[in-house]
């Protein structure tokens, strides 16, 4: 610990599970500060628990004079300035993998509530409304789609493998040469946007992926291509989203991520929202237990305060 008579303090800005907090009781003192007053509580803090966000920066670090461990209960890291912590002695921690399958059956979901629609009955039905409903015909056989996957990280590449096996055919773009177990295959993003009748990504913001989809890229989608969001709003150029969905370029879309968040009033989905064009507040990643799992960050925290080795430490490169 980083001192025999002082206790170390973590200071936590957003929420996390009850048995998250126990455990840092158990070896730290806690305070809580709202996101807005993070820069300021954060002075004699030897932690810092964030998720979303709380900005971590240049103003931020200035003012803490006793920072070790930055943690983010969650994935990725665009409100941390990694690069900062690490040139002023603190190590950035987070949970890479605590949401993975919550946001691949989010974009499954996504993927059926597109293509295979279902209309509930919530009341009795006569026999000619019976009938006449069974007969509406919508959506298309996922079998016969081809999706195209941008980013095959621990995300992308399972939701790889479940469109393989619902009988897609699935292409895929990565930075890295990555090689999969199931039918797939890797082609240039051009080509990924031309052939596939539903694009999703799976990619951290950096420089190369910050509005990576807009108005030059959505040109190049297949006609009547779907879309899905449930990485990071910045990667969206959603003024441009909204005129392909006008022009009929983009015929469906699920968007869960936002720039910004909230989104504000003259958001240009809301004008596009409707049954083709799904919007979700942010909540791929949200199932209970994959919640726990982003909380469990703590675990690090108390790692780094104690001089071990964190199991899960931000990469040295975010770009």
């Amino acid at each position: 610990m980083p001192s025999s008579n002082r206790r170390p303090v973590v200071l936590v800005t957003e929420p996390m599970s009850p048995r998250s907090l126990e455990y840092l009781k158990l070896h730290a003192e806690v305070r809580h500060a709202p996101k807005e007053q993070a820069a300021e509580a954060v002075a004699d803090a030897d932690a810092l628990v964030v998720r979303t966000y709380t900005q971590v920066n240049e103003a931020l670090l200035a003012k803490a004079g006793r920072l070790k461990v930055v943690a983010r209960a969650g994935v990725a890291l665009e409100n941390i300035d990694v690069a900062a912590c690490r040139a002023h002695g603190v190590e950035v921690v987070h949970t890479p993998a605590a949401n993975t399958l919550a946001v691949v059956d989010y974009t499954i979901g996504a993927i059926v509530m597109l293509n295979r629609r279902y209309w509930p009955i919530t009341s009795p039905l006569s026999d000619k409304d019976f009938h006449e409903a069974r007969n509406q015909m919508f959506g298309r056989f996922l079998a016969d789609m081809t999706l195209g996957i941008v980013g095959l990280g621990r995300i992308g590449s399972r939701v790889g493998r479940a469109a393989a096996a619902l009988g897609m055919k699935v292409l895929y773009n990565d930075i890295l040469d990555i090689k999969t177990d199931y039918p797939a295959t890797a082609v240039d993003k051009d080509t990924l946007y031309a052939q596939s009748d539903l694009v999703t990504i799976h990619v951290p913001v950096t420089k190369l992926t910050e509005k990576m989809i807009n108005a030059a890229t959505l040109a190049k989608f297949k006609q009547g291509a779907q879309f899905i969001n449930a990485a990071r709003g910045q990667c969206v150029n959603y003024h441009d989203l909204a005129d392909a969905i006008r022009s009929g370029r983009i015929s469906g879309a699920v968007i869960d991520c936002h720039d910004p968040e909230p989104p504000p009033a003259d958001y240009p989905m809301y004008a596009v929202a409707g049954e083709n064009v799904i919007l979700t507040p942010h909540v791929a990643a949200r199932v209970p237990a994959a919640m726990e799992r982003m909380s469990d960050v703590v675990y690090d925290v108390i790692a780094v305060l104690e001089g071990k080795t964190p199991q899960y430490p931000a990469p040295q490169e975010t770009d």
